[in-house]
């Protein structure tokens, strides 16, 4: 284990150190404003977090530093402005999800917690469509307008299929207005076509949210994203593949509808 002092998050560490490269990447620009560095990050930070962009793997002293900085973003107010204390990252999502009014029973978990920030930005991005947007989200999701978006949340759940497709294109959304570029999708989802309906919308209700928070809190532009990606890959670390064919399945189902094959309980 690093010496670099990450206060609580060694899961958090655990978690990255099993990601793909390029949501590493991604979690390097988010903090370091795609290279060009921040009034708050040292440069040596800087030089460092940008440097392991060009190696084929980033090792666990670059993931603690990448942490850490997070933390201290997440430690980042008017009243600490040179960042003199860090929070852990449990207290960050907290803050968040505090500052986005999302109600969060004290038994949520971590993980879900996560994943009703997702669903906030995809709230307000679901006001900002129009019906056939709306209608082609949900085609790709293979559901039936529920009516209402307070009908449809619960039907997409925190895990499984419709959950996993949700967060990745917000994530992919949040990385093109970040960022520019998208994460790379699960092609035999359709979320490119998604994407291309969601990313608008998303862009739309992420500038509001910005706009409504940046006075009070200038880090909620680096905490955000950077919850949003680390969101995605959890939930891509999680997912249930097919013994068989490799097809991502729902934990609900008991046959694999890409091929068949019977669905082993988890």
């Amino acid at each position: 284990m690093s010496n670099i002092d990450i206060r609580n998050d060694k899961p958090l560490v655990e978690l990255l150190l099993s990601a793909d490269k390029s949501d590493l990447d991604l979690l390097i620009d988010y903090i370091t404003d795609n290279g060009k560095g921040r009034l708050s990050l040292s440069s040596s930070v800087k030089t460092l977090l940008v440097s392991a962009k060009e190696l084929n793997e980033i090792d666990e002293d670059t993931v603690c530093v990448l942490i850490r900085e997070l933390q201290l973003y997440g430690g980042n107010s008017f009243a600490n402005l040179f960042r003199r204390n860090g929070v852990d990252y449990a207290e960050i999502v907290d803050d968040v999800s505090a500052r986005l009014k999302i109600p969060v029973k004290k038994s949520t978990s971590l993980a879900g917690k996560e994943v009703s920030i997702i669903m906030k930005v995809f709230e307000d991005a679901w006001e900002k469509m129009s019906v056939a947007e709306r209608k082609a989200i949900l085609d790709s999701l293979g559901m039936k307008s529920p009516g209402s978006l307070e009908a449809l949340l619960p039907r997409i759940g925190i895990s499984g299929i419709a959950a996993y497709q949700i967060t990745a294109l917000v994530a992919s959304s949040v990385a093109s207005m970040a960022a520019g570029r998208v994460i790379p999708m699960v092609a035999n989802f359709g979320a490119g076509r998604m994407l291309g309906v969601l990313a608008g919308p998303i862009g739309i209700a992420l500038t509001g949210l910005y706009s409504a928070y940046d006075l009070a809190s200038p880090a909620f532009r680096v905490t955000l994203p950077c919850i949003v990606q680390i969101a995605w890959i959890r939930m891509k670390n999680s997912r249930i593949l097919c013994d068989n064919c490799n097809h991502q399945i729902d934990e609900s189902i008991k046959f694999c509808p890409q091929c068949g094959t019977p669905v082993e309980e988890r």
